[in-house]
């Protein structure tokens, strides 16, 4: 799983922050650490920023290539909670706005922030029919006129619905301030297996060598696919595609759905497909192209707009698209997350504190309930044990 082109976040980085993403093995490398998250994706990033903040001890993250290499690098970085209402579980909209709050917060602990903006959303007509139903409370509703005053040269003219005060990152520019913050970091390590006894997992191999580590989290994008871990989860990967054109002569109100995000220096950020039934390895022309006419048509006064970046990644998925966040069955000192699908971004930082939470008070926090294994068919091996199926 990774991301194929060009991306217009790797260009926004400035000297400080690039070094962040692909530190090394530190040496000494901590071989005994309290708290041990392999994956340096936004969920293993922000889960271990989460375990520094809540004191649980030494904090050491480790990740096969650079942080952010898989689907956090290619998102789109948009922290838009309430466009899930009424399309999603409420689970979800819930730990959105958790999510979305904590951004916040980390925006004003990090010396600098996180590179966090704050932005209105508009969502053009027609609307998906649960979001009209059960729009979020802070639903404003704007007819073809008042769209069109905001954003002139519209085409077609529609109505559209705005919502106040999301967000938005740039997420490597995000993965490096907040690495920062972690105790140590080791790129390009890469864990092999884990050695469990006693319900515990006692040590994780790795290509830096052994570790052994109090507790561990495991945020690999997808499920964790060890030796010796067992768990067996139906998942894949979905693709899609991104791209970001010249700097624009207009501004747009804010994210504007389904058409584009305005980024720095007035670029357009937009696409966001979902080519489920793509498995070419790489960046597809005729899908950017289409990306490239479709925003031309609905902007036409201007011009032919000239697309600088292109780029494709690949999603974790489970079935029902939503994550998992849960204990490793049978082992009580290892956690997941997983399948983050289009919201890793979003929920990381919720995810993570939440996942804190739980390391230190051993307890499963409320509002994770829903995002366990036990809300769907899934098919695990216990650790020394035979596959088995259906409800765990």
């Amino acid at each position: 799983m990774n991301t194929r082109g060009r991306r217009i976040w790797t260009d926004q980085l400035n000297p400080r922050e690039r070094p962040g993403l692909d530190p090394g093995v530190p040496e000494p490398l901590a071989r005994r650490p309290d708290v041990l998250v392999v994956g340096g994706g936004m969920l293993g990033v922000a889960t271990a920023v989460a375990c520094r903040d809540a004191g649980i001890g030494s904090v050491l993250l480790i990740e096969a290539s650079r942080l952010g290499s898989g689907a956090t690098g290619g998102a789109a970085g948009l922290l838009v909670p309430e466009a899930h209402q009424g399309s999603d579980p409420p689970a979800l909209v819930e730990l959105g706005r958790a999510g979305l709050a904590r951004w916040r917060d980390l925006d004003t602990a990090v010396a600098g922030g996180v590179g966090f903006r704050d932005l209105d959303w508009f969502g053009l007509a027609p609307h998906p029919g649960g979001f009209a139903a059960d729009p979020p409370p802070s639903a404003e509703w704007l007819d073809a006129g008042q769209v069109g005053q905001l954003l002139p040269g519209l085409r077609p003219a529609v109505p559209a619905v705005r919502i106040r005060h999301q967000g938005r990152v740039n997420p490597l520019r995000a993965l490096s301030r907040l690495s920062a913050l972690i105790p140590q970091v080791a790129t390009g390590c890469t864990a092999t297996a884990v050695g469990t006894r006693a319900g515990r997992v006692r040590t994780v191999s790795t290509s830096a060598g052994t570790i052994t580590p109090g507790a561990v989290v495991f945020a690999t994008g997808g499920p964790p696919r060890l030796g010796g871990l067992g768990l067996r989860l139906p998942a894949g990967l979905v693709k899609g595609h991104l791209v970001v054109t010249d700097p624009v002569p207009v501004t747009l109100p804010g994210m504007v759905a389904p058409l584009a995000t305005q980024i720095e220096d007035h670029r357009l950020l937009a696409g966001g497909t979902l080519d489920t039934d793509d498995a070419t390895p790489g960046v597809r022309a005729d899908i950017t192209a289409r990306i490239q006419s479709e925003l031309a048509a609905a902007l036409p006064s201007l011009g032919r707009i000239r697309v600088t970046h292109r780029w494709c990644c690949w999603r974790p998925r489970h079935p029902d698209g939503l994550a998992v966040i849960d204990r490793v069955p049978g082992l009580t000192n290892a956690w997941f997350t997983s399948g983050h699908y289009r919201t890793g971004i979003l929920l990381g930082p919720a995810a993570g504190a939440a996942l804190a939470s739980w390391i230190t008070n051993q307890r499963r926090p409320r509002y994770l309930q829903p995002w366990g294994m036990a809300r769907s068919s899934m098919t695990m091996v216990r650790p020394g044990g035979t596959a088995s199926a259906g409800r765990v």
